[in-house]
């Protein structure tokens, strides 16, 4: 039984001429009043003890506050991760919002009437929960406290990991097309045709050009040595090999043709000329790979480019994740934002823990005695009311029985009556025909004699 006591049932402690009984206060009116049903409070009790109803309204709003803290977090929360428009996260940040008030206010109204250890022992468990919702809900508003300093965190990374791709992006991708190690750069090789070829074409024919110049140098130079000759000997200079005639002769005219004969069997001429055309190509494929490397430099740049502004727009959405490990880094540089991290982050854990906390470090009040004397009262009565249905339950047990039990001795006594009866008629139906066999053996006898 939870109803207050009748007014009329409880007075003063003595007969005082002028005093009138103890009654509860007016019905309280107001929004007060709805603020304290979200905690869980009977205004019937609560009239008994009207001086605690500030209390227990600032404890209601307590609760409404840390809804909409609440609301806010998982607002501000999904705001970074999903790309909605703001109309969209408002009724998900309203259900929310209710549930965590829907917890609150089992939690404190759970602990009504608790006193002495016994409170202390369902706190507890209460206050880890309200701890735990705590954290889900401050961790988003503490990275919107720090979000300036956590933006400019992800805009210096971000930056430095971008100038990091830059950096091993011209590495790997040299502006003259210069080869690489393609298994060392991995990801970071482009799919560019570099002049390599035409590089090549140009390394082969000056290697060709220098092998060719080398062999037409000897052969010019042993040339000139054997026209240096002839001239000595038709002019008739005196040396080595020459006769020291002057004229047109025979030693004069074989060393001319020794001369024409070295020219053939050198073919300085043939070689001069392919030499000549190995100048020309190579002027010509140099003209083309100084045009082919400033376009493919070009080319570098511009993919370069493009693949900076691919990672830049892949690092440009910010999420939750992004921005707790920017908040970690802001940490390990900074012990003042680490404690200022700590001090915010607890802050918001006490906040929302502020409905638990209020309840219990009010102590317990006037209406938690009253409540607990209502349910212990109301206990005593139940357990009153059942002891009292279990008699009379267990009386017109005991007289059911009992009836059940005369009848079925009735039944027996009645059962037993007639198999007497039977009986004796059985018997006396025996003993008639007992005696008529024996008459009739007595008659049978007499009429053989």
């Amino acid at each position: 039984m939870t109803d207050t006591l009748p007014a009329s049932s409880v007075t003063t402690g003595g007969d005082v001429a002028g005093t009138e009984p103890y009654r509860p206060a007016p019905p309280a009116e107001g929004p007060a009043r709805w603020a304290r049903r979200l905690v869980g409070v009977r205004e019937d009790l609560l009239d008994w003890v009207p001086e605690e109803r500030p209390r227990y309204a600032r404890l209601g709003l307590i609760v409404v506050n840390t809804g909409l803290m609440a609301a806010l977090s998982l607002a501000t929360a999904l705001h970074r991760v999903v790309d909605v428009p703001w109309p969209a996260i408002v009724p998900a940040a309203l259900f929310w919002g209710f549930l965590v008030v829907t917890i609150d206010s089992w939690l404190i109204s759970s602990t009504h009437g608790l006193l002495g250890g016994r409170r202390l022992a369902l706190f507890v468990p209460r206050l880890i929960i309200a701890l735990l919702m705590g954290a889900v809900i401050a961790e988003p508003l503490l990275l919107w406290a720090f979000q300036p300093a956590i933006h400019a965190q992800l805009d210096r990374t971000r930056t430095g990991e971008v100038n990091e791709i830059a950096g091993r992006l011209k590495q790997c991708n040299p502006a003259d097309g210069s080869p690489v190690d393609v298994d060392a750069c991995g990801t970071f090789r482009l799919p560019l045709a570099s002049p390599d070829d035409e590089r090549e074409k140009l390394r082969r024919a000056t290697a060709e050009r220098n092998l060719l110049r080398a062999q037409v140098d000897r052969s010019s130079a042993e040339l000139r040595r054997r026209q240096a000759f002839a001239e000595k000997e038709c002019a008739g200079r005196s040396g080595p090999g020459l006769s020291g005639t002057a004229g047109k002769g025979f030693r004069c005219d074989n060393a001319w043709k020794v001369v024409q004969q070295y020219r053939q069997d050198s073919r300085i001429v043939e070689r001069q000329a392919k030499l000549d055309q190995l100048d020309a190509a190579i002027a010509a494929s140099t003209n083309t790979l100084a045009g082919r490397t400033a376009d493919y430099a070009a080319q570098v740049d511009r993919a370069i480019a493009a693949r900076l502004d691919e990672e830049r727009q892949i690092r440009k959405p910010i999420g939750v994740l992004d921005e707790d490990r920017a908040l970690g880094e802001l940490s390990r540089q900074s012990g003042f934002v680490l404690a200022a991290q700590w001090l915010v982050r607890l802050l918001l854990i006490t906040i929302d823990c502020l409905p638990v906390l209020a309840k219990f470090l009010g102590g317990s009040t006037t209406y938690d005695l009253i409540v607990n004397r209502q349910i212990e009262a109301g206990k005593r009565m139940h357990h009153s009311l059942l002891s009292t249905h279990e008699r009379r339950t267990q009386a017109a047990s005991d007289v059911a029985i009992r009836e059940i039990d005369h009848d079925r001795d009735s039944r027996i006594q009645e059962v037993d009556e007639a198999d007497r009866v039977a009986q004796a008629r059985y018997d006396a139906e025996l003993d008639a025909e007992i005696d008529r066999l024996a008459e009739r053996y007595s008659r049978d006898t007499r009429d053989d004699d």
